[in-house]
């Protein structure tokens, strides 16, 4: 394997074709409840009562005998590429035997624990259990190793499927109305057995079926899927979020889902209605991969493309957030740890109170991107574009649009990031949403609206800003992930 520096970009070069193999783990992370455990997602002081089922880590590790590549996903709100994936990484490294690299996307669960610390008990007190996230961290390094430890000779499948009842489980809350309710699936199968090692499946939703007034720790409509899909393929299930900003998701009463039991609808924000969507999409998952359509590489390989960058930290809820200690998240300036703090004016409901606040400019974070390749092609047949947070589906599949209102209307136009996937010749993309990390919503700055008037004059501000780091992210997240995408074509 060759190394090549290229200011902050990290290729893996593409090695002689070889023969696949795969391993798989899992492991149960759930919280225990000796201790207040306060749940992500929707507001403040939500603590959980009890266990419905568990969180986990699950892990896919593929390798073309020279590159190994951890492909993980966590039942969680999210993570912090600094400290935590960095950390996981640095675990990872000690306890293996051989190189790999860990790339790890969350659900974005808004039924799990807190892990970004934004869910506390108030605003301003922190919900990350740190004690709790140092045992997380640690299982998630060991899932790792145990997956890499299980390799042994495989075929992967490639699949994908795009029916309507895919997108009818997605509701798009914000214009531009866009989104992509593609289902691809990555499934590794033992040469030896025949029987299933690991199946990835990468669809846009978020995991919040349950709602706000769940209080069982929960995977979501995740729970459903892990077990459809094991009881149908075998193996370990894995699931990858999409584009999810915007807002993607499938809480709402004019989301119907019909229980075939009843004949009625499943009841909103039930258990019921999680299981249902789990089911059916673990269900369409395992028919693409029995499909014609699917392909099936014995011997092929991998190529990893990951970019360290520096984003700017504009949201002054999270630089409040930062110097409170309610984030735990290292602050920069001009590429340099920045530990200073200040003191900024706060209006909560109308009284104006002192805060303190992170004076530093940027967070750090990651972009990146995976290519398989198949025995007898230089393009390659699968594309994973790792995207640090929920990204706006327009900034990914095009449909960027300018509306009256907006902050920032004649903002030229981020890259379109399919724009330059295509050229690749890849059949497969995965989309990958909270990919080692999670800086939040990823919005055009051209539909960016904090100050009125509201974007095509509606009657309220939109929702999406409140929760991202700011409107500078999309062009430098994008911009990476296009830079990367043209270096595998050159």
């Amino acid at each position: 394997m060759k190394f090549e520096w290229s200011g902050i970009l990290l290729l893996l070069l593409v090695v002689p074709a070889a023969a696949f193999q795969a391993g798989a783990s899992k492991r149960d992370v759930t919280p225990p409840l000796d201790r207040p455990v306060f749940i992500a997602g929707f507001g403040n002081n939500r603590t959980a009562t009890g266990v419905h089922d568990p969180i986990w880590v699950r892990c896919l590790v593929v390798s073309d005998g020279k590159t190994n590549v951890a492909f993980v996903g966590v039942d969680l709100i999210g993570l912090f590429y600094e400290p935590d994936v960095v950390a996981i990484r640095q675990q990872v490294q000690k306890l293996a035997k051989k190189p790999i690299t860990v790339l790890i996307a969350s659900t974005h669960n808004h039924e799990g624990p807190d892990t970004l610390g934004l869910w506390g008990p108030t605003p301003f007190q922190t919900g990350r259990d740190e004690k709790y996230m140092a045992w997380l961290r640690e299982q998630i390094a060991q899932c790792v190793v145990e997956a890499l430890e299980r390799l042994e000779p495989a075929t992967l499948v490639l699949a994908k499927d795009n029916r309507k009842e895919l997108a009818d489980l997605q509701l798009d809350s914000r214009l531009p109305h866009v989104k992509d309710h593609t289902l691809c699936v990555l499934q590794a199968v033992s040469k030896r057995t025949g029987r299933t090692i690991g199946t990835l499946v990468n669809w846009a939703n978020h995991p919040e079926v349950l709602g706000s007034k769940n209080r069982l720790l929960s995977s979501d409509f995740c729970w459903a899927l892990y077990e459809r899909l094991e009881d149908l393929l075998g193996g370990v299930a894995v699931f990858w979020n999409g584009a999810i900003g915007g807002l993607i998701s499938p809480l709402g009463e004019e989301l119907k889902v019909r229980d075939p039991v009843t004949g009625q609808p499943a009841p909103e924000a039930s258990f019921r209605k999680a299981e249902l969507i789990g089911r059916f999409v673990a269900e369409v998952a395992a028919e693409a991969v029995k499909s014609k359509q699917a392909i099936r590489l014995d011997k092929g390989s991998l190529r990893v493309l990951l970019k360290p960058l520096f984003v700017p930290l504009q949201n002054p809820r999270f630089r409040i957030a930062a110097a409170t200690k309610v984030i735990n998240r290292p602050v920069y300036t001009k590429g340099k740890l920045d530990t200073r703090v200040g003191e900024t004016k706060l209006t909560l409901d109308g009284t104006t109170i002192s805060a303190k606040i992170v004076l530093g400019e940027d967070i750090r974070s990651e972009v990146g991107v995976v290519a398989i390749y198949s025995a007898e092609s230089k393009q390659p047949v699968a594309l994973f574009l790792l995207i640090p947070g929920e990204i706006y589906p327009e900034l990914v599949y095009g449909g960027i649009t300018r509306y009256p209102g907006a902050d920032f209307l004649n903002a030229p136009f981020e890259p379109v990031l399919m724009d330059y996937a295509k050229k690749t010749g890849a059949k497969f993309v995965f989309v990958v949403g909270l990919a080692n990390d999670e800086i939040g919503y990823i919005i055009p700055q051209c539909e960016w609206d904090e100050q009125p008037p509201w974007l095509n004059n509606a009657p309220e501000r939109p929702y999406g800003e409140v929760n991202s780091v700011g409107w500078k992210a999309a062009r430098v997240i994008n911009e990476g992930i296009v830079a990367l995408l043209k270096a595998l074509t050159r």
